[in-house]
């Protein structure tokens, strides 16, 4: 019985502190080696001088450490009833590995600096505009943008009309919106009618124009057969129809979108109105294997509507803390309309490509608030103000129109 007893009792765990130093063949510390314990979860990790100490607490009478280190061997060390104390240095040769040659074969093609940027999965990507060709451009190197609800980018530092956007070969106008933030409406490329996507940010060829920062080349589709797409969500919907064969190819996009809900939650409350609808289609006619004709039309009616109430920010810091309440009165209204007609005429022979390209394009642009705001400065610990002021920001209905033929 007393032996049963004493079996049954837990074992009272061994405490053993562990240090020492690892280094290579050549007398050299290793640092940021890891060193562990086998059976346990204690480790410790080596500092510049190679030096490492950790304490394990284990109820077996056996400690299996291991030594790793990448580009250095492994190496094991068993202590068997150890002291409370253990000095323990150890040696990790440098690994040798030898490979056998390998041959890499690729082939991909390459267009004067343009590279290819996969459309798949564009619809799902996560933005403002619902999965905008925009926002897979600023993710790449040297694109920055500054506003999530803009579809501008920054390439290298310049500025955002700085960048040629071509769709099958015509060159898009793309003029100063209203604002850009939440005053912009839709992209001019229909993410639903994308085949390929080719982006340079340097180094393209001359055929694309002077511009200095980027060339973005967007392909649009050309359907076989039927094709079409629903879309609908809390910020817009967007129908698409494709169809065609080997002579002719239609496809056309009805898009909508808002952005209410997602303006409610900024800090300046108020009544958001915005409205942007836009219709794309894209023609092709190819009536033989040397001709191709091309069409491309864009209608967009963009309207923006907002009744301000209030505005509260709190910022500082947690010892001292701001508070920045305002109260507007007063209402703003923007209107943005836009046509654009293109004809593209290509003739291709054995070594070259001959192209026409005539294109059209009109905008209406009128901008129109009257809006009072006054607004407290005060600190957030207290009741103590700081700043009171009013500010009155008043344009009445500036029209603009611009008609462009570029040849």
């Amino acid at each position: 019985m007393v032996l049963a007893v004493c079996m049954a009792l837990p074992v009272q765990a061994r405490r053993v502190y562990l240090h020492g130093r690892v280094y290579d063949e050549g007398g050299q510390p290793v640092e940021l080696a890891t060193v562990n314990e086998e059976s346990t979860l204690h480790s410790a990790m080596t500092n510049l001088k190679g030096e490492y100490s950790f304490t394990v607490n284990s109820r077996s009478d056996t400690l299996n450490l291991i030594f790793r280190m990448v580009g250095h061997e492994t190496r094991r060390r068993t202590l068997i009833s150890p002291a409370d104390t253990v000095q323990l240095d150890v040696m990790l040769p440098t690994s040798n590995y030898t490979f056998e040659s390998v041959d890499i074969n690729a082939t991909r093609r390459r267009n004067d600096g343009m590279q290819d940027i996969g459309s798949e999965g564009l619809r799902f990507t996560a933005d403002a505009n619902g999965g905008s060709v925009e926002s897979i451009i600023a993710t790449q190197a040297g694109v920055s943008t500054h506003n999530e609800l803009s579809s501008q980018y920054n390439v290298r530092g310049g500025n955002f009309d700085e960048n040629s956007v071509y769709v099958n070969g015509t060159e898009i106008l793309r003029p100063l919106l209203v604002r850009a933030g939440q005053q912009e409406g839709l992209s001019f490329i229909n993410p639903d009618m994308v085949e390929s996507i080719s982006f340079s940010t340097g180094g393209f060829s001359v055929a694309y124009g002077d511009k200095m920062s980027s060339v973005l080349d967007i392909n649009y589709r050309r359907p076989q057969g039927f094709e079409s797409t629903l879309m609908a969500s809390m910020l817009g919907a967007s129908a698409y129809v494709g169809a065609g064969n080997d002579k002719f190819s239609f496809s056309g996009s009805v898009r909508y979108k808002t952005t209410r809900y997602l303006l409610g939650t900024l800090d300046t409350h108020g009544e958001y109105d915005p409205s942007f609808l836009d219709y794309q289609t894209y023609m092709c006619w190819t009536p033989d294997t040397k001709w191709e004709i091309g069409l491309i039309g864009n209608a967009a009616v963009n309207r923006y509507n907002f009744t301000p109430t209030d505005r509260n920010t709190t910022f500082g810091t947690a010892k001292d803390p701001k508070h920045f309440k305002v109260y507007y009165e007063g209402w703003e209204s923007d209107r943005f309309n836009t046509l654009f007609g293109a004809l593209d005429l290509k003739r291709k022979e054995e070594n070259s490509v001959y192209r026409l390209n005539l294109s059209a394009f009109s905008s209406h642009e009128s901008e129109s608030f009257d809006i009072l705001s006054q607004y407290w400065l005060d600190e957030g610990s207290s009741d103590e103000s700081l700043a009171v002021g009013s500010f009155m920001n008043q344009t009445k209905a500036i029209p603009t129109s611009s008609v462009v033929n570029s040849p």
